[in-house]
């Protein structure tokens, strides 16, 4: 009977439905109890405490004391409230606020990698690194991204703007024709979905780094692939 229960709250949670706080509460219990009736505990404990937050902040003694919860339970549930004070802390990867900032932050990642990696990074409107897109290959010496996997990446986190970056594990920082190219790929995509295209650098074992923003060329990219002025020729 449970199973079928858990079932159901599983689709309900796999169709976006809204939860009510024990439901919410009880199938964080699933965990705890793999073969029990979680709700009733949920009810006790919200009867006991105002709400979820306030049982993620009870002492171990405290969660003992309500009925069914062990000390083994106390521990998940306090440990719970230890990984959300850890999100409420690190809402984001940083702040950029200028080019060089997005370039020192991105050269960090890359260093000491043996291959090419392309990362794309999502801004919020307050210039924070909100979601990092990193993608690879099996070839170490180059990488890519089709506009469709672009495309589902900013679908799904809607981004204010976004820097883009890659690294040459051999050679310079300059540009090839396919990094040309992609980088015009990209203006399109960001275009289409109205977000700011920030710039794109690449990165070179030597530590030169290639910015298109800082080039000059990056705004003749970005008037000639903007989807309004494709559509007008």
């Amino acid at each position: 009977m449970h199973e079928g229960h858990r079932k159901r709250m599983y689709e309900k949670l796999k169709s976006g439905e809204n939860f009510f706080e024990h439901e919410v509460l009880e199938m964080l219990l699933y965990n705890a109890y793999p073969r029990k009736n979680t709700n009733p505990i949920a009810h006790a404990l919200l009867k006991r405490f105002p709400g979820i937050d306030a049982i993620f902040n009870a002492s171990i003694e405290e969660l003992c004391e309500v009925p069914d919860v062990g000390e083994r339970v106390a521990l998940y549930l306090k440990n719970l409230g230890e990984c959300f004070k850890l999100v409420k802390k690190t809402e984001c990867f940083g702040v950029v606020n200028n080019y060089d900032e997005f370039k020192k932050f991105a050269a960090l990642r890359f260093q000491g990698e043996d291959k090419e990696v392309l990362e794309v990074y999502c801004l919020d409107k307050g210039n924070r690194i909100i979601k990092i897109y990193s993608y690879t290959v099996s070839d170490p010496v180059k990488v890519e991204v089709s506009p469709k996997e672009l495309m589902k990446a900013f679908s799904q986190n809607t981004p204010y703007g976004v820097f883009v970056a890659h690294n040459h594990v051999n050679g310079t920082a300059r540009p090839s024709e396919k990094d040309d190219a992609f980088t015009k790929q990209i203006q399109v995509v960001c275009s289409i979905l109205g977000v700011e295209f920030y710039d794109h650098c690449i990165f070179a074992p030597d530590g030169s780094v290639y910015s298109y923003y800082t080039n000059g060329n990056f705004y003749g990219i970005k008037e000639q692939f903007s989807v309004w002025n494709i559509t007008k020729k």
